[in-house]
């Protein structure tokens, strides 16, 4: 009697070592997604806070020249008393305080985390100095103003975002 001899399948220690080898690859693979994913937050809430840096800077630019150091050195939403969302049926814009009261509730909006909007733990400052042509701060009144806007957010307020510009007087 003769025994023909077919194709060789796997014995088991080659099944158990090709199936360790794969598993320690997908694995391998899925421990970066985690990594990936705090990346793309991240990510999102610097976009979130350039975004709302910008928009305070601009509102500033497009106030009056005289009222900029007045109305907004040293704002700090911090210590702005506001309660968001903002009633504008019974109080409606534009009023002295709205744009800082709405500045403060689009960065503190209720849910950050889940809505997308807004940024955890967010606040921002801002200060406007009367400077000179070469940038060295001067007595005021001058014809230019450094405007320095910031976001700061996370735990600590360990991330934050800044816009300097600068404001001149309109002749």
């Amino acid at each position: 009697m003769t025994r023909t001899t077919g194709p060789r399948g796997l014995t088991i220690v080659e099944f158990l070592i090709a199936t360790s080898i794969v598993a320690f690859a997908v694995l391998g693979v899925a421990s970066m997604f985690p990594a990936a994913l705090r990346t793309v937050i991240r990510g999102g809430e610097t976009t979130k806070a350039t975004m709302l840096v910008q928009a305070m800077a601009d509102i500033i630019r497009s106030e009056p020249f005289d009222i900029l150091v007045a109305r907004y050195n040293n704002l700090n939403t911090q210590t702005l008393n506001v309660s968001c969302p903002l009633d504008e049926a019974s109080a409606p814009p534009p009023y002295d305080d709205y744009t800082k009261k709405k500045w403060a509730c689009d960065l503190r909006r209720t849910g950050a985390q889940d809505s997308g909007q807004g940024l955890p733990g967010a606040y921002g400052r801002v200060s406007v100095e009367c400077v000179d042509a070469s940038g060295g701060v001067v007595a005021c009144p001058s014809s230019l103003r450094r405007v320095t806007v910031s976001v700061f957010w996370g735990e600590s307020a360990s991330q934050s975002v800044s816009v300097v510009s600068h404001v001149a007087r309109s002749r």
